[in-house]
């Protein structure tokens, strides 16, 4: 064989091997997309079917916490589901504590409830990752550990009683009345109005009562 034919036999051996690899890869690409497309096929509803709703660990984009919940049934569900991983998980800390009134305060049920959203999130199969893991239990538990403390951390069952200091009309939005002038102002002309005499005495009392609120 000739040194002319030995180059040819040379290279065509190189391109049937790299012709053997690309194909190679090209058969695990299209396994890889065939087992996506499964994945796919087994997580969409059939025809007809309703979808199954967020998984654990999903926020559902209907829901708006505890605050906002108006489906009764969705809310006990969700009120059975809190407490059960409060117990479970929650005050397995040691750093974790509830004073005994904690449901009859909504801004202790909200934190506990996105809490609780965040935990699954981080430990879904899906979305979640150790980074989430870790900024769970970095920031946002002992966040909540740190804010309920400081909101009710002295306060107990007895005070939300007739009479107790924990009773009356939920909390107002101060001078929400002069909302629509504020609104009105700041859209056609980029400055706001001066407050009126009446609106900075309600301030006045606002603050006072705040103030009195903060020194108890």
């Amino acid at each position: 064989m000739t040194d002319e034919r030995e180059t040819v036999v040379t290279a065509l051996a190189r391109s049937l091997e790299r012709t053997h690899r690309r194909l190679g890869e090209l058969e695990t690409l299209v396994r890889q997309l065939a087992a996506d497309v499964t994945s796919l096929s087994r997580s969409r509803p059939a025809p007809g079917e309703a979808s199954a709703g967020p998984g654990e660990g999903e926020r559902d984009a209907e829901g708006g916490g505890w605050l906002l919940a108006e489906d009764r049934e969705a809310a006990l569900t969700g009120m059975a589901d809190l407490v059960e991983w409060v117990e479970t998980v929650y005050l397995r800390y040691p750093d974790a504590e509830l004073s005994s009134c904690w449901l009859w305060h909504p801004a202790v049920v909200e934190e506990l409830w996105w809490l609780r959203g965040a935990h699954a999130a981080a430990y879904d199969d899906a979305p979640g990752s150790w980074q989430r893991i870790g900024d769970w239990h970095d920031r946002f538990r002992p966040g909540v550990v740190k804010r309920l403390r400081a909101a009710v951390g002295g306060c107990e069952l007895v005070l939300h009683a007739p009479g107790g200091e924990q009773t009356g009309p939920p909390p107002l939005a101060p001078l929400a009345e002069a909302a629509a002038g504020i609104t009105a102002a700041w859209t056609t002309r980029r400055l706001l109005p001066e407050p009126s005499d009446s609106q900075l005495a309600a301030a006045e009392q606002h603050d006072r009562a705040q103030h009195r609120k903060a020194h108890r």
